[in-house]
């Protein structure tokens, strides 16, 4: 599989026995994805793990596929993608707060923190 674990993620699935329909066929699902899905010990609650392009490609098929739930919990594990705001700023200088949050994906204080800084203000 991978020479190097630590590219591997691990994602929590808590009570995922309860919220599926076919436990086998998620199990398939993981298999085909070049993922691995394990009980933790004895408990309701599963773990996914795979590397992160693989996690993505899982995550595609399960928002598709009505198990929402799976996709987003993925989503929200995965590292976010780190966007350099200031060269984003020095493309448009003209962009506003609402136009870079939806290009980077940042919060509202970051896009602000970004445009002061551009327009030298801090």
């Amino acid at each position: 599989m991978l020479n190097n674990t630590s590219d591997l993620l691990s994602i929590k699935l808590n009570n995922f026995v309860h919220r599926i329909d076919s436990k086998s066929l998620i199990v398939e699902l993981a298999i085909q994805h070049r993922c691995t899905l394990k009980r933790i010990r004895r408990s309701k609650n599963w773990s996914l793990i795979g590397t992160e392009k693989d996690l993505i490609q899982i995550s595609l098929y399960f928002r598709e596929n009505n198990s929402r739930w799976i996709a987003e919990t993925i989503d929200k594990a995965l590292p976010k993608p780190t966007t350099d705001l200031s060269l984003l700023l020095k493309s448009n200088p003209g962009m506003t707060v609402n136009e870079l949050v939806a290009a980077s994906g940042c919060s509202l204080v970051e896009a602000r923190s970004a445009i002061d800084s551009a327009e030298q203000f801090i």
